[in-house]
């Protein structure tokens, strides 16, 4: 169950993050009304159309960015969910109605239909396939679209008259009864559950105001509240700032206490709407809507207004001399025009939303240190880049689609590790096939965790994210100043392996970077085989420019794809990189001649090869016989820190070379 609602969660997010473009035109629609409607620019008429589709096409955007996003969870036929319940929505919501002028958009409230309709039909789709295993189409001769359209006929039929059941039986019902009791409670208690109720109701998503005013009984809104003003005035001008939550508050606290660039580049754009007291952009960017962090502010915030304005209103004697004013007057403008020209109103206005800003302020430090982008600027310090790190990718929550998030947690688990831990670069000797003396090292990432060395499972991650190149970076940055510092590379001349990820090779500024760091040192670019099989094109366009620079380049685990032997002509490299899977294949006869045959091939094609994998004396004895050029595996060597190489070193310092019998004696 609890899955269950963190897949509806997540899903409603990303929903809301899709429908950022239409909020921001919406938002912007507004401005230019309150400008037209001062100006006169344009006669209303001509854009009346307009102006109602924009506010009222919002439940049927959200209906099917929902539906869309949940079916990520529930069901592969993305489109039928996202018809099925817009079909839904359209049928039981009341949205359209039918007059004796024919059918007509309402102006019932239907938001809670908007999410209610596409939950029940994701979850319906879920329970059918899962436990009614009926399909009229089992052969898959058929077109794969047709396929599951006739098969998605059976759970569509089922789904539609169970919700159709659940809105027959249970839509006319009402909560007649409470609303009659609380309409019977004093002006203050319905005034504290106004606030309250207004901010409780937008945090799942529907407009706070609009529901009230659906639901409740309003009529004591107009009521003397505060010396001469009613509720509603007191309500717009001193409890909510820029809209609901007090956006002002918010605003200026995320640009006080966060750097976490998505929310500060929210906030910034969403200040202009915020002066007409407009934020839908902010409520459902960043997003506020099921929070959990900023969901407590949201609603403490307007509820501390109340009571703090409640107080110093009544103290100060302030007064109106209008009995309403546009709700679009930006804070400050509208106390002093109500007011006319109080300064102690103007103050207390400042004063309250400091005062929220103040109340924002620890939920807005954790929501941003709880987030990845926030973990990353800390990792990037940390890690200390030589130079110019490129600029930000973000990593946040909101950046991914809702079927990432799994993904997305173990990131955050990740960045997490590495902060706690030390990143250390460790290195596998490599050895030549015929005279056994060292020849080279592979460079590989640890992370020392009390001072025990870990593989590092976040790289995965981290290429996922695509931030992959931070890794890289780092590791260039360790690579350089182990071979420009340690006698072991100073004093033998031994080739440097360093493996390059896909967002490092796509980024041209980085590849110019690590020519230029690297360019006088022996060092040998590795690139994984899948990387190179999946993005041909941009991986030799990398290659060619690393190989101009004089740098040889290295096919790393080459046998692991399906592409291996029609990219052998094609492969722009100097090394090829035999993986142990090829090794572990040659336990007979057939295997052993593969792997003798591709030795061959390889070498005729000019490629040097290098065998990964070795562990025990019989792949040695094999792997020699098909004259390969390098060695490498545990038989000879684990993955060993910088300390470890060089004190194996100085132990022959007679010797010009180390001998794989050292290490395998040693080891």
């Amino acid at each position: 169950m609890k899955a269950i609602f963190q897949i509806i969660l997540s899903s409603f997010r990303a929903a809301m993050v899709s429908l950022i473009p239409y909020l921001f035109f919406r938002s912007a629609w507004i401005v230019f009304i309150v400008v037209n409607n001062n100006y006169e620019l344009i006669p209303y008429e001509d854009i009346a159309t307009i102006d109602i589709l924009l506010g009222k096409i919002f439940p049927v955007l959200l209906t099917c960015t929902l539906a869309y996003h949940l079916s990520f969870h529930f069901f592969d036929e993305r489109l039928l969910v996202t018809s099925l319940a817009l079909t839904m929505f359209l049928i039981f919501s009341g949205y359209i109605t039918k007059t004796e002028n024919g059918l007509i958009l309402s102006d019932a409230f239907v938001l809670d239909d908007a999410v209610f309709v596409p939950v029940m039909v994701c979850l319906g789709y879920f329970l059918v396939n899962r436990y009614v295993k009926y399909k009229l189409i089992h052969t898959r001769v058929v077109n794969p679209v047709l396929e599951g359209a006739i098969n998605g006929m059976m759970p569509h039929l089922v789904v539609f008259m169970g919700i159709g059941a659940l809105y027959y039986l249970f839509g006319q019902y009402t909560f007649q009864a409470l609303v009659d009791i609380i309409a019977q409670w004093p002006t203050g208690i319905q005034a504290y559950l106004h606030t309250l109720i207004i901010h409780i109701t937008w945090l799942s998503g529907i407009h706070g105001a609009a529901a009230y005013y659906t639901f409740f009984d309003s009529s004591f809104v107009s009521d003397i509240y505060v010396t001469n003003m009613s509720f509603s005035m007191f309500f717009d001008v001193f409890v909510i700032y820029g809209g609901a939550g007090s956006t002002w508050s918010l605003i200026i606290s995320i640009l006080l206490f966060s750097n976490m660039k998505y929310a500060r580049t929210l906030a910034k754009l969403s200040i202009p709407f915020a002066i007409i007291n407009v934020n839908e952009l902010l409520v459902f960017g960043l997003p506020i809507i099921f929070n959990p962090i900023l969901a407590i502010p949201f609603v403490l915030v307007p509820l501390a207004n109340h009571l703090f304005a409640q107080m110093w209103v009544t103290a100060l004697d302030i007064t109106v001399v209008r009995d309403s004013i546009e709700w679009v007057t930006p804070s400050l403008l509208d106390s002093y025009l109500v007011t006319g020209g109080s300064v102690k109103a103007m103050l207390l206005q400042i004063v309250t939303i400091g005062m929220g800003v103040l109340i924002y302020m620890p939920f807005v430090r954790k929501y941003t240190n709880t987030s990845n982008d926030s973990l990353l600027n800390t990792l990037i310090r940390k890690l200390r880049f030589s130079y110019a790190v490129p600029v930000q990718k973000e990593v946040t929550f909101m950046g991914m689609h809702d079927e990432l998030v799994a993904q997305q947690d173990k990131l955050n688990q990740s960045l997490k590790e590495i902060l706690a831990g030390e990143l250390k670069m460790y290195y596998q000797p490599q050895f030549d096939s015929k005279t056994l003396k060292m020849v080279g090292v592979e460079s590989l990432l640890r992370l020392e965790s009390e001072h025990r060395p870990n593989s590092p499972d976040f790289i995965q991650h981290f290429e996922n994210a695509k931030i992959g190149e931070y890794i890289d970076k780092w590791v260039v940055d360790a690579v350089e100043n182990d071979v420009k510092n340690q006698s072991v590379f100073k004093n033998f001349d031994l080739k440097i392996s360093l493996n390059l990820n896909v967002d490092s090779l796509s980024d041209r500024k980085f590849i110019s970077e690590v020519i230029k760091q690297l360019s006088s040192y022996p060092v040998l670019f590795e690139i994984t085989e899948s990387i190179y099989s999946q993005h041909v094109e941009l991986v030799s366009e990398s290659v060619g420019i690393l190989r101009e620079a004089g740098f040889k380049v290295a096919i790393d685990d080459f046998g692991t794809g399906y592409s291996s032997l029609s990219m052998l002509g094609a492969l722009d490299a100097d090394v090829i990189k035999l993986d142990r899977i090829f090794l572990k294949q040659a336990n007979n006869v057939k295997g052993k001649e593969l792997y003798r045959s591709v030795v061959s091939t390889l070498k005729r094609l000019g490629f040097t090869v290098v065998s990964e994998g070795i562990e025990t004396d019989e792949e040695l004895d094999f792997v020699r016989s098909c004259n390969v050029d390098v060695l490498q595996g545990y038989y000879f060597s684990r993955a060993i820190n910088i300390e470890e190489l060089e004190l194996y070193f100085s132990d022959e310092e007679a010797s010009a070379q180390v001998s794989a019998q050292h290490f395998t004696m040693t080891n």
